[in-house]
């Protein structure tokens, strides 16, 4: 990830500006982002991602299940009593390990989104996510040899402006597709919090997998801006979990400069590589 120099950049700035709690397990760190809001990071793998807990008067949102390393669940039962609905950003990997403990798993309706929740990862699959130096401090009770992502039905399909009613407080389902087809963000109603997923966080964005589409990824950037005089901050699922909002015009700013070829790049494993302060943009070789 771009924002990297992991593990030394540790722990990030934006997320020592948040309260930490008491964590179940050393493998998660535990932020309170506001009153009925945690973040849930596992910066032990290169992936630094972050998953959302947000409350309501009468149940919860869980944003993301994390890797399926350490027992996301366990945290969740620390911090509420109140019944937990798992919400998925997408369907990759690091953001979908722990669904099968969950009853409730809701997704964006796209079919390949939907699939790749539904089939999980074989251990054969997942062999290449916990290569040497990808980690650090495993659960002593976690046998690398068996990691796998198991398979969760997805239980509602999800529609672009749906809402989420959690008692007190709603998300609204915003569809930005780019980095995947079915990437949703929510927006938060009580706090105004815009939970990004991957369609942006600090550090490299990818826009390079067989299911994305830059063309996409620009104009859910463009629509995400449409929606900043509604939002108070960004929770991104990667490295830091309070990111200012206006990042996401120098984000806008810099997709133009790459649809106009105006960005240079560097050519990394048959893709185009674009740095820029703060993040980055990793897309196909068009002449690969």
């Amino acid at each position: 990830m771009e924002s990297s120099n992991w593990p030394g950049a540790l722990p990030r700035s934006g997320n020592q500006r948040l309260e930490r709690l008491e964590s179940a397990a050393p493998w998660f760190e535990v932020y309170r982002v506001s009153a009925g809001t945690f973040a849930l990071l596992e910066p032990r793998h290169y992936e630094e991602v972050i998953s959302y807990l947000i409350l309501g008067n009468e149940r919860g949102v869980l944003f993301d299940t994390g890797m399926g390393i350490g027992n996301i669940q366990a945290e969740v039962e620390r911090l509420t009593d109140l019944p937990v609905v798992v919400v998925n950003s997408h369907s990759h990997y690091d953001h979908v390990g722990d669904n099968y403990r969950y009853p409730d798993v809701w997704a964006f309706d796209d079919e390949g989104e939907v699939a790749r929740i539904e089939e999980g990862k074989s251990r054969a699959e997942c062999l290449h996510y916990l290569e040497p130096g990808s980690y650090l401090d495993l659960p002593p009770d976690f046998d690398p040899a068996a990691y796998e992502i198991r398979p969760a039905p997805v239980t509602r399909r999800l529609q672009h402006l749906d809402t989420v009613a959690l008692g007190g407080r709603a998300l609204t389902v915003h569809h930005t597709p780019g980095h995947s087809a079915g990437s949703i963000c929510l927006l938060d109603s009580r706090d105004d919090i815009l939970f990004t997923g991957d369609a942006f966080y600090p550090g490299m964005m990818y826009g390079h997998f067989e299911d994305s589409n830059f063309d996409d990824y620009q104009s859910s950037m463009r629509y995400l801006v449409g929606l900043l005089d509604q939002v108070s901050h960004l929770c991104p699922a990667h490295n830091e979990a309070y990111v200012p909002k206006e990042v996401l015009l120098r984000v806008q700013d810099a997709f133009g400069q790459i649809a106009s070829g105006q960005a240079p790049y560097d050519i990394e494993d048959d893709a185009r590589v674009y740095h820029f302060e703060g993040f980055g943009v990793m897309l196909p070789d068009l002449l690969a």
